[in-house]
């Protein structure tokens, strides 16, 4: 009987041994499988890492409504904007699942110098979905470079910028996060058909900002690039009225002053030489000024290359006074009247057809066309006539010119002749 207990009880310890084997098998089975399973829903991120929780089918969207609030300031020099942005958000409460405070991960790329003002969270209600949300915002006050952008400045003064704000969800929160844009019903928006058929913004349009730091500024637009990236651009037109008072009027007075220079005696050398250097440095002044508030690289404007005409002329007047003063001792009395009329009539036409063509040729978005074209038209009849008119008055010149010209002529000729001897 003991024998028949003994095996009893070894029997049931067997069967105890192997439920417990069978049990552990199955636990690790389910355990391993739970985990194939959960690492398949983790999203997979750059360099190997993991996300802890699997996201959402389609992501986690952020609603963004951009405002441009206030203009500060615009310096074509620095290629930058000077104002306040505002970025109005709306997420649901899964985004904290992945990032403390998902208005962080939201940034303008082309900020700046300045400051970065983050609100805090309101609590709301989304109507199309009634799911709790949450709104925020952040204020960007400072500079917006625009150092990316096509700031062509061939065109300055008679020209429009276009200024950008790139809006964009920062690493690595773009594998987590896409940007929805939102627009208030009082702009007007684009819509589009997203893949589950429903309806989203791709353009939102504002009213027009104003008249502000020299510019007439237009509608403010916010358009969706990608699900991380939407741009903002705002369309401004430079008002050129001040400074065609500012500099481009008191050069057309220099200018004068240099060309009237020869309507005095050829006798009153001095006061001639003394008013053209007069104009020329003065040009020379506004043009600097000019030049310190362009960028120093890229295209010439057309400001500056009519200011460089404008001291080009100042120089041929310069050479024109010594010539005259020349035949002056030469006694050739009709052939210097003659180069003071060239220089005052003739020059001043060539300037002017010269710096309309330069204006015409560059297609400027605030010069009509046909207004250029006239221009250069009327510049080039002037040209003609004045050197018509010239030649005829003073066609007997000719006889006084022709053998001073021999004479330079063969004055060079024996100097060349010297020097290869």
């Amino acid at each position: 009987m003991r024998i028949g207990h003994k095996a009893l009880a070894s029997l049931l310890f067997l069967c105890v041994l192997a439920a417990n084997d069978e049990s552990r098998q199955l636990q690790t089975g389910e355990a391993a499988e739970a985990e194939r399973e959960s690492e398949s829903d983790v999203q997979e991120l750059p360099g190997g890492l993991q996300l802890r929780e699997a996201l959402p089918e389609g992501g986690i969207p952020i609603r963004v409504i951009p405002d441009w609030d206030l203009f500060l300031g615009f310096e074509d020099r620095a290629k930058l904007i000077r104002g306040k942005l505002t970025l109005s958000m709306f997420y649901f409460p899964e985004a904290l699942n992945y990032v403390s405070d998902p208005q962080k991960i939201v940034s303008v790329d082309n900020f700046g110098a300045g400051d970065r003002y983050l609100q805090g969270r309101v609590s709301l209600v989304d109507p199309a979905s009634n799911k709790d949300g949450f709104a925020t915002s952040n204020i960007y006050v400072g500079d917006f470079s625009q150092s990316q952008s096509n700031f062509d400045h061939s065109c300055y003064p008679f020209d429009d910028k276009k200024v950008r704000f790139e809006i964009s969800i920062q690493k690595p929160g773009n594998y987590i996060f896409h940007l929805e844009l939102m627009c208030p019903k009082e702009r007007l928006s684009e819509m589009y058909l997203d893949e589950k058929n429903n309806s989203r913004v791709r353009k939102c349009t504002g009213e027009a900002a104003g008249s502000y730091v020299g510019f007439d500024w237009g509608n403010f637009s916010c358009e969706r690039i990608s699900q991380q990236v939407i741009m903002c651009s705002i369309v401004g037109t430079r008002q050129w009225e001040s400074i065609f008072k500012g500099h481009i009027w008191p050069s057309f007075i220099f200018s004068a002053m240099g060309f009237l220079s020869f309507a005095l005696s050829v006798k009153m050398s001095m006061p001639r030489v003394a008013t053209t250097m007069l104009a020329l440095v003065s040009l020379t002044s506004l043009r600097n000024s000019v030049m310190d508030k362009l960028p120093v690289s890229g295209n010439t404007s057309w400001l500056e290359e009519y200011f460089l005409v404008s001291m080009t002329f100042m120089l041929l007047n310069l050479c024109g006074h010594a010539f005259s003063f020349y035949l002056d001792g030469k006694g050739k009395t009709v052939a210097q009247k003659m180069v003071n009329k060239i220089n005052f009539y003739g020059m001043i036409t060539i300037a002017f057809f010269v710096s309309m063509a330069r204006l015409h040729e560059r297609n400027c978005p605030l010069v009509d066309r046909t207004l250029s074209i006239f221009l250069v038209v009327l510049g080039a009849l002037l040209v003609i006539i004045s050197f018509a008119v010239i030649g005829w008055i003073y066609r007997d010149a000719r006889h006084e010119a022709v053998p001073i010209l021999r004479s330079m002529l063969s004055f060079k000729s024996a100097k060349s002749t010297e020097f290869d001897a």
